[in-house]
């Protein structure tokens, strides 16, 4: 009889083996999906957070190189400005400008020697004006000058500051423009006017001095003053300024 009820448990307790086996297969097998899930899990976030460093490092890593980059182009501008930048192999040494034909040796000499003819000529009328403003005034008033006293003073006082930036070189043209226009109104008003301007026994004509002068005032209002010059200074420093720009 005992022998019976053993052989009749034995197919229970299997089945009780069985059962428990595959409950701790389940519980290894959703053991191991947690693990997986959770190893998943924490690469996920390390990932995310290696990608909101990464993007934050190459921020702060740009910023330095600009910071680094503004000061060397401040540190090159104080070093300019000092005068204390070394010559590299990339600078370039610019020549100077080129003068102008009339600034060369040549018409720079021609132009000087016809200033100077005319500063003579102009100087020693205008001294000679303002000397004598009564013999001056009765002359202009014989030829019909109108208001002869201001004229005196105007053309004494203006041939000489004429005759100053001729010297100089300063203010060339318009000097010239200006002896050219007094010269002219000299001969028309007052040399020529109505009467013969060839007298007989007399070399030349009258007011051909002065139309000379009106020649040579043009001429420098069309040619400059040559390099030996105040103008000619301004002028090249001009050209330098433009070609180093």
């Amino acid at each position: 009889m005992k022998e019976s009820t053993t052989l009749t448990d034995r197919p229970n307790q299997t089945k009780s083996i069985e059962d428990s086996a595959d409950e701790a297969t389940i519980n290894i097998g959703a053991a191991g999906a947690a693990a997986r899930l959770n190893a998943a899990e924490t690469a996920r976030t390390k990932t995310q957070s290696e990608t909101k460093v990464l993007p934050d490092a190459e921020a702060e890593a740009q910023a330095q190189a600009d910071e680094a980059r503004i000061r060397a182009e401040e540190k090159a501008a104080r070093q300019k400005a000092l005068g204390t930048v070394q010559t590299t192999e990339d600078d370039v040494t610019l020549p100077p400008p080129e003068r102008a034909p009339n600034d060369k040796f040549l018409g720079s000499a021609g132009l000087f020697l016809l200033r100077l003819v005319l500063v003579a000529v102009l100087g020693v009328r205008g001294v000679q004006i303002l000397s004598d403003t009564d013999g001056t005034t009765a002359w202009l008033t014989d030829h019909f000058v109108p208001y002869p006293t201001i004229v005196v003073w105007a053309l004494g006082i203006g041939l000489i500051v004429i005759a100053a930036m001729l010297l100089l070189g300063f203010g060339v043209r318009l000097a010239g423009i200006l002896t050219a226009v007094l010269a002219i109104a000299v001969i028309v008003w007052v040399r020529w006017g109505y009467t013969n301007i060839f007298v007989q026994g007399e070399a030349g004509f009258i007011g051909d001095l002065d139309l000379l002068v009106a020649g040579a005032g043009a001429a420098l209002a069309f040619l400059g003053s040559g390099g030996w010059a105040i103008d000619a200074a301004m002028r090249f420093d001009r050209a330098k300024r433009k070609q180093y720009q």
